[in-house]
């Protein structure tokens, strides 16, 4: 039985529309919390960079739901 489970989830399609819409959401929604919080910082250098934390979230949930790298073929195992 183990052997079954383990090749029904290993042969899945991780990169359909609505796995990539779900995680890209995630990531995108994680990003806008990150620095809409960063605003609350009193120091300059921990604004500037949890900003920019919160703007890599966002441009990698964008790429994930566009489908782009480093996401592409990342789960192709052909």
């Amino acid at each position: 039985m183990s052997s079954t489970v383990n090749s029904i989830i290993t042969s899945r399609n991780r990169d359909c529309l609505g796995c990539r819409i779900v995680s890209g959401l995630g990531l995108v929604g994680s990003g806008l919390y990150v620095s809409h919080h960063s605003r609350k910082l009193q120091n300059s250098k921990g604004k500037t960079a949890m900003y920019t934390i919160g703007s890599a979230l966002v441009f990698l949930g964008t790429a994930r739901i566009m489908d782009l790298p480093p996401f592409r073929n990342q789960f192709n195992h052909r």
